[in-house]
């Protein structure tokens, strides 16, 4: 099955880039994409410059595809793999045990995949992620913040 995806930038890239990011994004490093057009414009555009939504048609048959949406994956996968790539704020005894306890429990193999699609974490989500570690909000505050906004799925390329 093909899929069109789209890569925000602020130049043209050809085709996707295989080790491309940063080891601290969402999913690690990895060639983040969309299957939306206009979250890609979104991405790619800053306030000094203008962007480039580039578009792939990709074969997905054949590729390891962890999709995070689907029925057997929580919120607190997801975020597990947030607390394994980004940094967190985990100073109190409470968001240690929190921290510990996710990476025990919905720890997943993440990396094999070729393919990652799951949420986007930008400032605000990834602040909300942040006040469940931290006790400040309840998994159903936290679930109801990432499925009310409009954070974007990410299409992310982990292989050549």
């Amino acid at each position: 099955m093909k899929k069109t995806i789209y890569h925000g930038s602020n130049h043209i890239i050809e085709k996707p880039q295989y080790g491309y990011g940063k080891p601290y994004n969402d999913y690690g490093v990895g060639f983040y994409c969309t299957e939306n057009p206009n979250m890609a414009k979104e991405w790619g555009v800053s306030i000094d410059h203008n962007g480039y939504a580039n578009e792939y048609q990709i074969e997905c048959d054949g590729l390891t595809i962890l999709d995070l949406n689907a029925p057997e994956y929580t919120m607190l996968h997801w975020l597990t793999i947030l607390l394994e790539n980004r940094e967190f704020d985990a100073s109190t005894p409470l968001a240690a045990e929190a921290k510990d306890y996710l990476l025990q429990n919905f720890h997943l193999d993440y990396k094999t995949a070729d393919v990652i699609i799951g949420y986007r974490a930008d400032d605000s989500y990834f602040s909300f992620a942040s006040d469940f570690i931290n006790g400040a909000i309840s998994y159903r505050q936290l679930c109801n913040a990432m499925r009310l906004g409009k954070l974007g799925q990410q299409f992310v390329l982990k292989s050549r």
